[in-house]
């Protein structure tokens, strides 16, 4: 299996699609990661997010993401009152940060959901628009940000864990038109927490836990970004020592390493400028497999 084909297509057209194929990376964690998607095909799991394009087209614009953003914390509220408010600014931080402290608070880590009396005689529907929450709300973060495609299936357990040897291959580094593993933790590991000065949040949960999800960027950043990215960490790291001691990690835990690791390369004979041009026509991911 060396190839995964990511497929696009219009959300009123399905027959309109267009598909990016990506060479997978050999390596010993790309078979684990290979692994976990063939579980979410043979389980036959729907993509959660087949909206989740970023920067890529003008069906994902500001008013796009506060209209969902709306309209899903109105629909909790309905079942049990969480939010109790609406948002008018998506650039307004403070807030973001605290509309994801609730869904931190009330879903909890991973799967403990699974065992929160909250949920307990709820629709389906509940769970998964508090997940979409927490999405938009990255979103939200991610509105002027590299063009991403983000890849993932709520409904499959989440549970392998990275090894030290894993951790020796994450990087900071985006590459144009790679594919990567997407941070599936529940919470905010060290690389967000030294950037958004989230007063709100109720634990650093680092890159513990990998799934199938996954994130294609069509973007990149340069060594600078990489060396400030690298350095911020470091800094918060340092500073925040005793904080991360008491939640049981030394600054040195390979479980605080940032980043990601690059489990894919696309393959075209698209420039980069007629593969974007391309990709605006598209708003759906209609599926994702591995040949």
């Amino acid at each position: 299996m060396e190839y995964a084909t990511l497929r696009l297509s219009k959300d009123t057209d399905h027959t309109q699609y267009f598909d990016l194929k990506f060479q997978l990376v050999q390596n010993h964690f790309t078979k684990k990661w290979i692994d976990r998607v063939l579980l979410a095909q043979q389980k036959q799991h729907h993509i959660s997010e087949p909206w989740a394009i970023y920067n890529l087209n003008d069906s994902m614009n500001k008013n796009f993401i506060k209209k969902n953003l709306n309209r899903l914390i109105s629909e909790v509220d309905k079942v049990h009152e969480l939010f109790g408010f609406t948002i008018e600014n998506i650039d307004d931080q403070n807030l973001l940060n605290k509309i994801h402290s609730i869904f931190e608070k009330n879903h909890g880590k991973l799967d403990e959901w699974q065992d929160n009396p909250l949920f307990k005689n709820k629709p389906d529907s509940f769970r998964k628009n508090l997940s979409e929450i927490n999405q938009f709300v990255h979103a939200c973060e991610t509105a002027n940000d590299t063009p991403k495609i983000r890849i993932v299936w709520f409904d499959l357990p989440k549970h392998k864990k990275f090894t030290d040897e894993d951790y020796k291959l994450f990087t900071c580094k985006k590459n144009f038109g790679s594919l990567y593993t997407l941070y599936c933790d529940v919470g905010k590991n060290v690389e967000s927490l030294a950037v958004d000065n989230d007063d709100h949040h109720h634990d650093i949960v680092p890159n513990i836990h990998f799934s199938a999800d996954c994130v294609a960027f069509f973007g990149e950043n340069t060594d600078d970004d990489v060396e400030k990215i690298n350095q911020n960490v470091s800094k918060f790291k340092n500073e925040n020592a005793d904080y991360l001691k008491s939640k049981g990690y030394e600054i040195d835990s390979t479980t605080l390493t940032a980043g990601r690791i690059e489990i894919g390369k696309l393959q075209t004979e698209l420039s980069r400028e007629q593969l974007l041009e391309e990709l605006k026509n598209y708003n759906n991911i209609q599926s994702f497999f591995i040949q």
